[in-house]
């Protein structure tokens, strides 16, 4: 019998350990499915885009076949003058991707801009990352996508705007310190300032710019440091907390000021809170908002994304897309 009872009790103390591991292991798990369907996006014929009425535009760039998506809003088709909102997706996405997780084409349709989706040659941008270092020239990439849509699309080359989401929004802080001249305003989604651009950065003008950060971000670290990778994936690399990173761009911006950390209104009950911060009193009339999600996680706030164990919580009492478009509205959009 006491065999048989200490069979029986190391049998249910093995059950017991194992259900703990699977629980352990459940959100790894969940991560490694997501992280596979994020490559097989990226891996997906270009010319299947999942928004309607893209185009999927090709051209050479550094002797490299690199693409784009265009969106021409029908108000638009055959003008001149146009401007351009660029978004870039984020490690291991695509351009229709991160147009359908933005929405961009809609505020298009409304507003009557060309939307720009490029897409990553490979699954990083070259951000300035001492990771995604690479002899990749994205900076002049995305530069020629502008010019390709001014001549293709009608866009006016002096009315372009940019912005993204994680490696897209690090890319984004590339594009504001190294292309300044080439963008009027940067829109910056769940990304923080990479640590490695600190001290490479030099705009050559004061640039506005609007960011969003989640407090529960599993993997752009809110308060810095590394970047998390999953199951081996991803770039990984150190960023500035969202504190430095506002601080880095107000010293940038000589900014003298700030409204500090303003309530939004919570418009639906979905567990997170916003507040945001302005600094007006900056050179050259730029302006910098950083918007705060309070439990927020690695998502484009305001998008139909679910919320999930790897990503969190989408929150719903702002939408990026509408925020960013009234911005760049104040910069000549």
């Amino acid at each position: 019998m006491r065999r048989i009872f200490f069979a029986a009790t190391t049998t249910l103390a093995i059950a017991a350990t194992l259900g703990c591991a699977a629980a352990q292991d459940r959100p790894i798990r969940d991560a490694i499915k997501e992280r596979r369907a994020a490559r097989a996006e990226a891996a997906a014929p270009a010319q299947a885009s999942r928004v309607a009425g893209m185009q999927l535009v090709e051209l050479s760039h550094q002797g490299r076949q690199r693409s784009y998506y265009a969106y021409v809003p029908g108000s638009a088709q055959g003008r001149s003058g146009l401007s351009a909102v660029m978004v870039l997706h984020g490690g291991m996405g695509s351009g229709d991707g991160v147009a359908a997780t933005s929405g961009m084409t809609s505020a298009a349709d409304q507003v009557g801009f060309v939307a720009l989706f490029p897409n990553a040659d490979g699954s990083q941008w070259n951000d300035g990352r001492a990771t995604t270092r690479t002899g990749v020239d994205d900076v002049g990439f995305l530069q020629a996508v502008i010019d390709d849509a001014s001549g293709r699309f009608g866009v006016d080359r002096s009315r372009a705007f940019a912005s993204g989401i994680s490696n897209g929004g690090l890319m984004t802080q590339r594009l504001a310190c190294d292309a300044a001249g080439s963008f009027r305003a940067f829109g910056v989604v769940v990304a923080n300032m990479p640590a490695d651009l600190r001290g490479n950065c030099s705009p050559s003008r004061p640039v506005p710019m609007m960011f969003f950060n989640g407090t529960d971000d599993r993997l752009m670290p809110f308060d810095g440091g590394k970047i998390t990778t999953i199951a081996g994936r991803g770039a990984g690399g150190q960023v500035l907390s969202y504190a430095q990173t506002k601080d880095f761009w107000a010293d940038k911006g000589g900014c003298s000021s700030s409204t500090g950390e303003v309530a939004v209104p919570d418009r639906a009950n979905d567990g997170t809170e916003v507040t945001v911060e302005q600094f007006r009193s900056c050179r050259g009339g730029a302006e910098l908002t950083f918007y705060t999600v309070e439990g927020g996680g690695h998502t484009w706030p305001g998008s139909s994304g679910r919320s999930s164990r790897l990503a969190g919580a989408v929150s719903q009492d702002i939408s990026a897309t509408s925020e960013l478009v009234r911005f760049f509205g104040r910069y000549g959009l």
